[in-house]
């Protein structure tokens, strides 16, 4: 290969990982080895799993949405994040941008802190889940 080439191909490398910094995207969640943020319990469900990006870049990590909540209501006189990510119930260990995600009950003791809630990427995730009644399907805004 020549060595213009490299040159480029290195240069576009840099650009990717600048702009993927610079985008407010999730980490990585070390499953069985990072701590939720809130309760401290080791995240090891990579269905409910929650990731905060702050505005200065730092990931936040989270077992449960419940506990992702609870921080952020707690932390709501400080800054707002950046983004916030959630598991996708279905395809575990994928981040969803939460509010693009939909929210179900699965009900108490379904979920690492017992109550409940996961979220999927679709209306019809929702339903294959077992949720067939559309007002139990909740959008990020309305759990906030």
């Amino acid at each position: 290969m020549k060595r213009a080439t490299r040159s480029r191909l290195a240069r576009a490398a840099v650009l990717v990982l600048v702009a993927a910094c610079a985008a407010g995207g999730p980490d990585a969640i070390l499953y069985g080895v990072d701590a939720c943020a809130f309760c401290k319990m080791q995240i090891a469900e990579q269905r409910f799993a929650a990731e905060v990006v702050t505005k200065h870049g730092k990931a936040v990590k989270f077992d449960s949405i419940e506990c992702l909540l609870a921080y952020l209501h707690a932390a709501k006189a400080n800054e707002q994040p950046e983004s916030v990510w959630v598991s996708d119930f279905r395809n575990p260990g994928r981040l969803l941008d939460a509010s693009q995600a939909r929210f179900i009950d699965l009900g108490p003791q379904r979920a690492p802190m017992g109550r409940g809630w996961a979220a999927v990427a679709t209306a019809r995730d929702a339903a294959a889940v077992g949720v067939i009644d559309a007002g139990a399907i909740k959008r990020w805004a309305e759990l906030l």
